[in-house]
């Protein structure tokens, strides 16, 4: 599974963001962000069946980098 996340720095924190299933990670540095929104997403995606089958694997999780959307222009005061 593939999702993407997109890495900003505020006071210091780092956060990933990933906006396709609204799921945030943090940390102290870029890579505390990313295995803290890994395991976010892991707990989303974890469903527990009544019987699961017996043959049931876990699928890997791959977080791409993307760049964060174009701030809106900030139009001068008249």
């Amino acid at each position: 599974m593939r999702v993407s996340a997109v890495l900003t720095e505020t006071a210091g924190t780092w956060l990933a963001e990933c906006e396709e299933v609204d799921r945030t990670g943090e940390g102290r540095t870029p890579d505390e962000a990313v295995a803290s929104l890994r395991e976010a997403l892991k707990e989303y995606f974890d469903v527990e069946a009544v019987a699961p089958p017996a043959d049931a694997r876990v699928e890997a999780i791959e977080i791409v980098i993307v760049d964060p959307p174009p701030a809106a222009p900030v139009e001068p005061m008249s």
